[in-house]
């Protein structure tokens, strides 16, 4: 296997173009942090926004705040769901084909790192559950939406550390044994992936899917007790992007016209980046996605064949 990287071929003009009227987005992970700055950023370019995210409380202030900024009385509406469990993602991503059956852009930014070993309702190893498998069923049931919007655009918050080596996807899957730093580091090269082999199996020929690292940022991402956890506290307030600086990167691919190229990049600062080896492994990709959708549980009408002639 070749360590060059195979960028999906790039879509049709049509991508390119933006939405004429009032464009409407889905923002996971919305609630604080980089979810919340892209939100804002996102209103005041004059987005009606549906926030995904657990925790009323949380969610509905973080609604009040976006809808304070966005541009022309665009609407900001609140979705409470646990994005680690399958069944609510799939309650959730009905809710939302029926209040958004246009959907422009996706952006999957829920995530979490997870100090110690936990399993979710469904068996799989939390990181791994709500850092990729999650937004991967999440796509897949919104492609309804996303393919009648004109141009759509699904973004995915990955990580530099991605570079955790190649994906044990056992391993990453249940988590034994555990560390929490390649778990992490796993669920966040699988972002990477995910987002290449989107760009070549979306039946939509003009949706732009990308992945991006936010940078070293200052949020409460990670807290937890222990030595290690605080220092990494720390180290944010001390060298740590805002969250607005992290979250722009996120903003850049959602909002950028032309849209960035290639079709499935990774970015970084606002630029295309080579991910990793282990990200561009061809043979690990396919594994993946094809592992994802038995352990998400698609039905044979929601999987997602490669259009003919994509690379």
């Amino acid at each position: 296997m070749s360590d060059a990287p195979s960028p999906p071929e790039s879509a049709p003009d049509a991508s390119d173009a933006r939405p004429q009227g009032p464009a409407t987005a889905v923002v996971t992970g919305a609630s604080g942090g980089i979810g919340l700055e892209i939100a804002r950023a996102l209103a005041r370019h004059g987005f009606e926004l549906h926030l995904v995210s657990r925790g009323s409380a949380r969610g509905s202030a973080a609604r009040d705040a976006v809808a304070a900024e966005a541009r022309d009385g665009a609407r900001v509406h609140f979705h409470p769901a646990d994005l680690a469990s399958l069944a609510d993602v799939r309650r959730v991503a009905g809710d939302l084909a029926d209040a958004a059956p246009t959907l422009d852009l996706l952006v999957n930014n829920a995530g979490a790192y997870v100090h110690e070993r936990s399993l979710t309702e469904d068996g799989f190893e939390r990181t791994f559950a709500l850092n990729h498998l999650s937004p991967f069923l999440l796509t897949h049931l919104l492609h309804g939406p996303l393919a009648a919007a004109a141009a759509p655009r699904v973004v995915t918050t990955s990580s530099s550390a991605e570079r955790s080596g190649p994906i044990d996807l056992e391993r990453a899957a249940y988590g034994v044994p555990y560390n929490a730093l390649r778990a992490y580091g796993w669920s966040k090269q699988a972002n990477v992936h995910f987002a290449r082999e989107l760009a070549r199996r979306a039946p939509h020929p003009a949706l732009r899917s990308y992945s991006f690292h936010p940078g070293f940022v200052n949020t409460n991402f990670g807290s937890g007790a222990g030595l290690l956890s605080g220092l990494v506290a720390l180290a944010q307030r001390a060298f740590g992007r805002t969250p607005e600086q992290g979250a722009a990167t996120g903003v850049w691919a959602a909002t950028q016209s032309p849209a960035p190229d290639p079709n499935g990049a990774f970015l970084v600062d606002e630029a295309v980046k080579t991910p990793s080896a282990a990200a561009r492994d061809e043979a690990v990709t396919t594994a993946l996605w094809e592992r994802s959708e038995a352990w998400v549980g698609l039905r044979e009408e929601e999987r997602w064949p490669r259009r003919e002639g994509a690379a």
